[in-house]
């Protein structure tokens, strides 16, 4: 069988799998809701990118082409991504049986089985990674690009690898500087690439740049410089289980130099989110994801290299390394089913809204041209089901003379109980979610007399 048919058919049981995991949850996270509201509206050449997360190119240009397919786009969005991270796992036991060539044939298995585990069992207190699979987080597409690139780069196909990490640069500012790197050493060693590598030194910053600028005024890139993330907390996912026996025995994949290559760029994609987390930018645990799938090869690699030739320092390294592992790693497991019921009772919970939200009706909920929700991570869900910019949806703590609703929710303290703005007056409800109606405000455009908003519990 020739290796397209391979991949041909691994691209085709990926997306299989993906679409029948649909069956346990099929609800996008907040930051998955803004792109596909922002990839409609692109389409429709008018995009309103005001509010919402960071300005991301390629998961909006995604979007656009999925939102062709209509209100299936939500769950088109999904199995990409779950499609991604499951073809990113055979990438990464891929990568370390190539580094691996030459090894007994149980050793190379034992080494992508190692990376493959690894990518399965990453760690991130602030979102499970399992949550951002099945939610459709960016992180997994960006993963599996990095692997990609790395193969073909290992392979000898330049232009792919270059076209990869270009896809990775436009889902992660952090794979940049990278990209430019690798553009210039095949602009030395592959002058073929030359052509690429400038059309891509031009059009990857430009569709950084040019639509924040145009659409949000840089607001865009504003809002990714928070000012308040901790350097440390995102290196804590890099050094977390399984990823704390994985870089002991990456030592071991250090003697060849394909294997110092990967850790180089691991460690520079490491440093790289730290200085812009100390730069006032976000630094999440999740942006040091292509690091952490690295350090799971390397591992793997580094785990065939001990068994093949056993040292004793190394031998008890690998031991307390396994001690951890025994300690730690049975918990690891035990997240992930616990990851996907979270994911599934969070989706049931989101069509509960959408069948209230169908059943009062888009007019009475935008009669005063916004609506108002207690729940924060919904905004972007419902500005996609009524189909409006993310700036027509607000949070629960916008003042009622700003959203033309106010909400108070099945846990929402007294205090927030309207004043002065009107009687709120209870429309319907479904399970946590709840519809009040509250007089439009005087500067209300139009300016009907009842507004309407949606109400839930925290999850």
């Amino acid at each position: 069988m020739t290796t397209r048919r391979l991949l041909l058919l691994a691209a085709a049981a990926c997306l299989a799998l993906a679409a029948a995991s649909l069956a346990i949850a099929a609800e996008p996270v907040y930051d998955a809701w803004s792109w596909l509201v922002w990839g409609r509206e692109l389409t429709d050449l008018d995009v309103d990118m005001t509010t919402g997360p960071s300005w991301k190119p390629l998961p909006v240009l995604l979007a656009a082409l999925l939102s062709l397919a209509g209100d299936a786009a939500p769950e088109l969005w999904l199995v990409l991504v779950r499609a991604a991270w499951l073809a990113s796992l055979g990438l990464a036991a891929e990568l370390a049986v190539h580094l691996t060539a030459g090894r007994p044939r149980a050793l190379r298995a034992a080494a992508g089985a190692f990376a493959a585990v690894c990518l399965v069992l990453l760690s991130d207190e602030v979102t499970p990674w399992n949550r951002q699979v099945a939610g459709g987080m960016g992180e997994p597409l960006l993963v599996a690009f990095v692997l990609a690139a790395v193969r073909a780069g290992l392979a000898g196909h330049a232009r792919t690898a270059l076209a990869l990490g270009a896809l990775a640069a436009l889902l992660r500012a952090e794979a940049l500087p990278l990209l430019a790197l690798y553009g210039l050493w095949c602009w030395r060693a592959q002058p073929r690439t030359r052509p690429l590598a400038v059309a891509l030194a031009a059009l990857v910053p430009a569709l950084w740049v040019a639509p924040d600028l145009l659409a949000a005024g840089g607001a865009g890139a504003a809002r990714a410089q928070t000012q308040t993330s901790d350097p440390l907390e995102a290196l804590g996912w890099a050094l977390a289980l399984p990823l704390a026996v994985a870089w002991p025995l990456a030592i071991a994949a250090l003697a060849d130099r394909r294997g110092r290559l990967l850790a180089a760029g691991a460690l520079a994609w490491i440093a790289i989110v730290a200085a812009m987390t100390l730069a006032g930018f976000a630094g999440l645990p999740r942006f040091m994801a292509p690091a952490a799938a690295i350090a799971g090869v390397l591992g793997g690699v580094g785990l065939a290299a001990l068994a093949a030739r056993p040292r004793p320092a190394l031998v008890a390294l690998a031991a307390a390394a396994g001690a951890v592992t025994a300690v730690g790693l049975p918990g690891r497991v035990a997240e992930v089913p616990h990851a996907w019921h979270s994911a599934a009772r969070i989706s049931d919970s989101h069509d509960r809204l959408k069948q209230l939200a169908g059943a009062v009706g888009r007019d009475r909920l935008l009669a005063c041209g916004r609506l108002a929700t207690s729940d924060a991570l919904v905004r972007t869900a419902l500005a996609w089901e009524l189909g409006v910019p993310l700036s027509h949806v607000v949070s629960f703590d916008r003042p009622p003379r700003l959203s033309g609703a106010f909400v108070v929710g099945l846990q929402a303290s007294p205090r927030r109980a309207p004043r002065g703005a009107g009687a709120a007056t209870p429309v319907a409800r479904s399970g946590e979610w709840s519809v009040y109606s509250i007089d439009c405000p005087a500067t209300a455009r139009p300016s009907p007399p009842r507004s309407a908003g949606v109400s839930g519990a925290s999850r």
